[in-house]
Order: C-alpha cells, then sequence, then structure tokens
C-alpha cells in the first residue's frame, strides 16, 4: 500500500501517521493504532484523525490533519501546535 508517513517524537512517545490515496489513514501512539479514518482528503486544511496522550498526569490532544492537492500532505499537531509534517 503506497502512501504518505508522517512521524513524531513527542516527549518520549512515538506518534505515527499514516494516510493513502484511497482515503485509508491511520494514527500510531507508541505502537497502538489510536484512531482510522476513511474520510475523503480534500485539497484544503482538514483533521482526518485525533487521540488523546498521557503523559505525567496531563493529557495531551494529537490531530492530524491531511490536504490533498498532487499529493496527500500530513500534519501533526499536539494542543493544536505544530509538531511534524508540512504547514498546511
Amino acid at each position: 500500500m503506497s502512501g504518505v508517513e508522517c512521524v513524531a517524537l513527542f516527549k518520549g512517545h512515538n506518534i505515527r501517521a499514516f494516510s493513502t490515496w484511497t482515503n485509508e489513514a491511520e494514527l500510531y501512539i507508541d505502537d497502538i493504532c489510536e484512531d482510522t479514518s476513511k474520510q475523503r482528503i480534500f485539497t484544503v486544511k482538514k483533521r482526518i484523525l485525533a487521540a488523546s496522550l498521557s503523559h505525567e498526569n496531563r493529557i495531551y490532544s494529537v490531530e492530524v490533519y491531511a490536504k490533498a492537492l498532487l499529493s496527500v500532505r500530513l500534519q501533526i499537531c499536539i494542543d493544536g501546535r505544530q509538531i511534524a509534517g508540512e504547514v498546511l
């Protein structure tokens, strides 16, 4: 399956988002699948995946945004701040 992957390290946690042209997307935190989606990716930035990450008694919001034009582009954000991927 060909697609695009975006990887980040946040406070010792591995975060990986993967999406394909066939609109399948997955979000992994520490190798555990936290969210999946089959929603269509458009030419405008859209949140396609979300999960919570617990670290030292704090809960962080993990969101993955996607945009597609000639290729799929991904962005990972923690509490609204980009930590990996392309500027969309």
